[in-house]
């Protein structure tokens, strides 16, 4: 039996967890160096062995608590001995963020992590995200949650938030460095939108809302983990991609409704797309004609239609931090 391939035995001292053998066999669970090594078996992860033989994780990280899984991820990304794909969770961030400098709250308990894969193709800006990635990732936890239990029914609100019943239950942070994606990904699997800060009260979701109980985390992992996987890897191919598209616009919570969006980045359709066509407004209003073959959402406005390549659905003055 190789090194890598034998179970690693974990006997923990008395005054931890008295009594407790410890057997694990995963790919490689690293003992968390922030905080002891005593929280590796308080993590909502039950069964790594499980995950490892579906997703074929190359490392996994099981945190308690975190400042934020993305911030670790990022450590981890620039270690050249790290087997990818890597997974970050925490049962608890204390600073998690969204996109555009948002506060992230969730209640204690849900799905936190980061996935960090090599960059799928190399046709993304130094630095950058396509914007077909996000959809790719927003639609992959949307479709994994109904797999996981029909009785979910997300959609996704542009770019990658996940919603249920029009209140957000799920949502994605993507960035990259030399040659990494890193997905994060929250979703309130665990406590009520009664928990939450009273200004979001109207704006949030969780599952325990919306069936009763909470889910496996284990059972929700095996379906995601891949699901992300293979759609950020489809999307270099261009029939997946079609189908991609297809599948997200099936799930856009926008199409078809007025919407306005704040600090924008868009071209006009018929100008095609060059470095000098890009234009900045403020703000963005119209009806959303859904996405683009390049993932860019289509806003109708009474001059024409535009692609956004960016923007925001919140009201600056609205952005909840904590």
């Amino acid at each position: 039996m190789k090194q890598a391939d034998r179970p690693l035995h974990w006997s923990l001292e008395p005054d931890w967890f008295p009594f407790i053998d410890f057997e694990c066999t995963a790919i490689l669970i690293r003992v968390c160096a922030y905080g002891d090594s005593r929280q590796v078996l308080m993590t909502k992860i039950g069964d790594t062995e499980r995950l490892k033989q579906v997703t074929k994780l190359g490392t996994i990280e099981c945190h308690t608590e975190l400042e934020s899984t993305m911030d670790r991820a990022k450590e981890l990304a620039v270690e050249a001995s790290v087997p990818l794909p890597a997974l970050v969770t925490a049962i608890h961030q204390k600073s998690g963020r969204g996109r555009r400098g948002a506060g992230w709250w969730q209640p204690p308990g849900s799905v936190a992590m980061t996935l960090i894969i090599e960059i799928p193709s190399k046709e993304n800006p130094p630095g950058g995200v396509l914007p077909l990635w996000s959809l790719a990732c927003g639609l992959a936890v949307a479709e994994s949650l109904h797999q996981l239990n029909p009785d979910l029914k997300p959609h996704v609100r542009w770019p990658n938030d996940i919603e249920i019943n029009g209140r957000k239950i799920g949502g994605l942070l993507l960035e990259a460095t030399t040659q990494k994606l890193l997905i994060g990904v929250g979703i309130n699997t665990d406590g009520s939108k009664e928990n939450a800060p009273k200004e979001l009260h109207n704006r949030l979701i969780t599952i325990p809302d919306v069936l009763g109980h909470t889910i496996s985390h284990d059972d929700l992992l095996v379906i995601l983990i891949p699901q992300l996987l293979n759609t950020v890897l489809d999307t270099i191919n261009p029939e997946k991609r079609v189908s991609i598209l297809k599948r997200y616009q099936s799930h856009c919570s926008l199409t078809h409704t007025s919407i306005k969006l704040f600090d924008v980045l868009y071209e006009y359709e018929k100008d095609g797309s060059t470095s000098q066509s890009l234009k900045r407004a403020t703000t963005l209003s119209g009806i959303c004609r859904g996405i683009d073959e390049a993932g860019r959402l289509r806003i109708e406005t009474p001059q024409q239609t535009c692609a956004v390549l960016a923007g925001s659905l919140t009201d600056p003055s609205a952005i909840w931090t904590r």
